[in-house]
């Protein structure tokens, strides 16, 4: 009898352990991120994209800020990347008078790690011989970080 019990209690450790297993290996979705469920980001054909300066996609920034300066509707994302690789998200949708943006920095390991939103009025671009600056003004949040590209010379 109590060789039966003891094949049991090792028949069932065992069988517990590979289920548990089986069950973190597999079910984790792919479009997922481990860290609080936050969707991994997909970069999309049309997204603006600055890594460490290098920027994908510029003609459509220009056209964007065109659009602004025209009052004519318009949406763009802005993804910048972090010397780690992180992206960081910056969605812009203007519709016709002022600018939503939204700031999504989440997936950034060493950042903030929220979504932020703010409208603002327009689009303030500074220039010097070095680069030049394209930050959102007349924002209604005075405590973010307002800047949206930054092209260096």
């Amino acid at each position: 009898m109590k060789k039966i019990l003891f094949f049991t209690a090792i028949l069932l450790f065992i069988f517990s352990g590979c289920q548990s297993n089986e069950l973190s290996q597999g079910n984790e979705s792919p479009s997922i991120t481990k860290q609080n469920n936050i969707p991994e980001y997909v970069q999309s054909p049309e997204d603006v994209v600055n890594m460490h300066g290098d920027i994908t996609n510029i003609d459509k920034f220009f056209a964007f800020i065109e659009n602004v300066k025209q009052g004519f509707e318009d949406k763009i994302r802005v993804v910048t990347y972090t010397e780690e690789g992180d992206p960081m998200l910056h969605d812009l949708k203007y519709d016709g008078e002022v600018i939503q943006s939204t700031t999504d920095t989440r997936r950034d390991t060493f950042g903030s790690g929220n979504i932020n939103t703010a409208i603002c009025r327009s689009i303030d671009i500074k220039e010097n011989e070095e680069r030049t600056d394209y930050d959102l003004t007349g924002c209604d949040k005075t405590n973010r970080d307002n800047s949206i590209l930054v092209i260096w010379k």
